[in-house]
């Protein structure tokens, strides 16, 4: 779950809280920079919580690399929470998430496809059984490709190759995306017409640079969350 950290004097710069139970807590620190980095997705200062139920220890699964066939399921459940837009209760989530947004294969996929249609599931959104790695990653840059939809064993079976597309074809509605640069232009406009980011006589260069940077972060975190409002 997502909650929001307290507000107003020092508070302002509180970071939020980051609590994992039942999956590695380097897993959950690398899907936030994911969500943040690679979808605008924003969990400052918000605390965050992910429980798995029953006390299963999903970083001590069969998987080579503590759990992470759980990421995407984990990466929905708090993008859900923080926007309110409901999971869609018929989608069971399978994949690793890389850090360029890409959704990564798990072992025994097909026998996962299987197991969500005998739970009752009439959809899975999973990596694709068959990357095309040639070109994946092209000049430092990720290359896409469209996900797939397909029948498999009676179930409705979505192939995603990003985070992103996972999230809109898991979610009951598309995520609202912001237009890149609008930080950066809001950026400079506060840097430009800000009197209490000038550096004061009694201040070294040091100083200033940090409080300037401390002061930025803050007003354009406020404006981030008057533009989700």
């Amino acid at each position: 779950g997502v909650g929001g950290g307290g507000g107003g004097g020092a508070a302002s710069a509180y970071a939020g809280r980051r609590v994992a139970d039942g999956i590695s807590q380097q897993r959950l620190l690398l899907i936030l920079a994911v969500l943040q980095k690679r979808c605008g997705i924003q969990f400052r200062r918000m605390d965050v919580y992910v429980n798995v139920v029953s006390g299963i220890q999903i970083s001590r699964s069969y998987g080579r690399r503590q759990g992470t066939e759980s990421d995407l399921a984990v990466a929905v459940s708090l993008v859900s929470s923080l926007t309110d837009i409901a999971v869609r209760s018929d989608t069971c989530f399978v994949g690793e998430i890389g850090l360029l947004g890409e959704l990564r294969q798990v072992a025994s996929l097909e026998k996962r496809v299987k197991e969500a249609r005998r739970m009752g599931f009439s959809r899975i959104i999973s990596p694709p059984q068959f990357r095309q790695t040639k070109g994946w990653r092209k000049g430092g840059r990720s290359k896409s490709y469209a996900s797939t939809s397909s029948n498999y064993s009676g179930i409705e079976w979505i192939q995603c190759n990003t985070i992103l597309e996972a999230l809109n074809a898991g979610l009951v509605s598309e995520l609202k995306m912001r237009k890149g640069g609008n930080r950066k232009r809001h950026q400079k406009q506060v840097e430009s017409e800000s009197p209490t980011l000038t550096k004061s006589p009694n201040e070294s260069w040091d100083e200033w640079r940090v409080r300037k940077n401390k002061q930025l972060q803050i007003i354009l975190d406020d404006a981030d969350e008057g533009e989700e409002d």
